[in-house]
């Protein structure tokens, strides 16, 4: 094998170490950004839609799990997302306290109020 082969051999490698780096690294920095907007979104608190005034009707069926809900309540836009409200139910402790019923909810309101009215507990601004 000549010299400019090897050389060629030697480069190529280099080069695949280095793309192999950077693909790592974005892939990380994705990581901790993503992460890093879960958290936030699962203790600020903060409402899906904080100017909506919207309330929907939303029954909640005898039995349902915490995950029923969650389900529920992303398909019908009350909340982020699924698996954010899971998240919440489970860190506030509210996933065995669920109660089934009607409630009025709606994007307006915050994860923890949401919470609070399924579980028959009072809201802050009922007290």
């Amino acid at each position: 094998m000549g010299e400019r082969e090897k050389f060629s051999g030697v480069l190529l490698g280099a080069s695949l170490r280095m793309l192999m780096n950077v693909v790592l690294v974005f892939l990380l920095v994705e990581g901790f950004v993503s992460s890093y907007h879960f958290s936030y979104k699962l203790f600020s608190d903060v409402p899906y839609m904080a100017g909506s005034t919207s309330e929907i009707s939303v029954t909640i069926a005898p039995g349902s799990s915490a995950y029923d809900v969650a389900a529920l309540l992303d398909g019908l836009g009350v909340v982020d997302g699924k698996y954010l409200f899971l998240a919440r139910t489970y860190l506030g402790k509210y996933q065995k306290k669920i109660i089934a019923g009607t409630y009025l909810l709606g994007p307006g309101q915050s994860p923890d109020t949401i919470c609070r009215k399924v579980c028959g507990m009072k809201t802050e601004d009922e007290t």
